[in-house]
């Protein structure tokens, strides 16, 4: 196909449309200003999420996080730790709220089971305050590893990739998009688009007012995790109860992540986290799991949220779902991503190469990337580059198990066209 379509924004949502346009014909090159998964979708928790946490107050969030957790797992399990997640409740109110949680999981066709109690307890002495705990299927999922590996995938299927070049502005023309200008290692340069996907996430509004367009809906909603050394469990604890701040603790490596804080800002560029808000955080899960107070703090990290603006501002209401808006009098060649999470990244991608397919009304089948199978062609075919042959020459030794990530990085650099 002649149709040439900028991506914006190398997170899960940009890769994975990139992914599924290249594989329909179309000539697509993927942006962004940093590194792959350098954004929002490098910074969250890590959990590839059942839905439990949105299904009584959001179940089609809920419904989509189910259906994805399994999907992903289907293609990406070597990514992927089945560590199951517990909702633990540390107080009387919090166990009552069970109920809703139980009949919102089954609703929305999510595996949820109540285990005994005391069985819970004995074998897990560190929380012995749990007054009631019920499994879900929560996952975690090695996000830079698996993002990278999808946009080998795209790279492979024809996708021209440019990390660390910044989109200053969606050129116009008329009623459509004429390209767009980008800055690269200080240089400006302009390109002519047919078509701009913008899923820059909670930056979705800020390049549209730099081109002279409407901003979308999007709420950007700051959040803080705090990493703890050492684990408290092998499986994910969710406090029991609505979505809130300091309401899980996940196992991922030998540490545990903590999160995470919700606060609404109008520039993504311009949050900083305060100590006073960590201590918060801790003290609150202490409630649950006295221990924390005890665990190192490694550091600590935050991520802005793309949340779809609603009436209410509270952004812990507001839906975990995604829209897909077309700027107005353009046409369709311009459409930007709200919304959605880490866990129905790969559900967006193949939502906007549906969007794109309908408009130009072309036929495509929609195929999932073979994730072993881009890693294999890939480490054939680049064997021989400098940077992906010592990341492969970890094998054998002693870190080994951390040979994967240095692999994520070899390929994101060949890639992005910094070979």
């Amino acid at each position: 196909m002649s149709e040439r379509i900028a991506v914006i924004g190398a997170g899960i949502n940009g890769v994975f449309s990139a992914y599924y346009l290249s594989t329909s014909g179309y000539d697509v090159t993927l942006f962004d200003r940093g590194d792959i998964d350098s954004g929002t979708s490098g910074r969250f928790h890590g959990m590839l999420h059942s839905g439990a946490r949105y299904a009584t107050n959001d179940p089609i969030s809920a419904k989509e996080c189910i259906t994805e957790n399994r999907r992903i797992s289907g293609i990406a399990g070597r990514f992927v730790e089945d560590t199951g997640g517990y909702f633990i409740a540390a107080n009387e109110e919090e166990a009552q709220f069970g109920d809703d949680l139980y009949d919102a999981c089954r609703k929305a066709g999510i595996d949820i089971s109540e285990l005994p109690l005391d069985d819970f307890v004995k074998n897990n002495p560190k929380l012995s305050r749990s007054k009631r705990v019920m499994m879900v299927p929560d996952k975690v999922i090695r996000s830079y590893e698996f993002v990278v590996t999808v946009a080998a995938a795209a790279h492979l299927a024809g996708t021209k990739i440019r990390t660390f070049s910044d989109v200053k502005r969606i050129a116009i023309n008329r009623d459509s998009v004429a390209g767009i200008e980008y800055e690269r290692a200080g240089k400006v340069a302009t390109e002519k688009f047919d078509m701009v996907i913008n899923a820059t996430g909670p930056f979705s509004g800020k390049i549209l007012e730099q081109s002279g367009l409407d901003q979308t809906p999007v709420m950007p909603s700051a959040g803080v995790m705090v990493v703890l050394e050492g684990q408290v469990s092998r499986s994910i604890i969710n406090r029991m109860r609505e979505p809130s701040d300091a309401d899980i603790l996940l196992p991922y490596w030998n540490n545990s992540i903590l999160g995470t804080s919700a606060v609404v800002v109008e520039d993504p560029d311009q949050f900083s986290p305060e100590m006073e808000d960590i201590q918060m955080m801790i003290d609150d899960m202490a409630d649950l799991i006295p221990e924390v107070k005890n665990m190192k703090i490694r550091r600590y990290y935050y991520s802005v949220r793309p949340l779809v603006e609603e009436e209410s501002e509270d952004s812990r209401t507001a839906s975990r779902s995604f829209r897909i808006v077309s700027q107005e009098g353009l046409g369709d060649t311009l459409l930007s991503v709200v919304g959605g999470k880490f866990t129905t990244g790969r559900l967006v991608g193949e939502e906007v190469a549906r969007r794109i397919i309908e408009h130009y009304g072309t036929g495509r089948n929609l195929k999932d990337p073979d994730i072993d199978g881009t890693i294999e062609t890939f480490e054939e075919r680049y064997s021989r580059d400098p940077v992906m042959a010592r990341s492969l020459s970890r094998r054998g030794t002693i870190d080994e198990e951390y040979a994967s990530i240095a692999e994520a990085y070899a390929i994101s650099a060949i890639i992005g066209g910094e070979r």
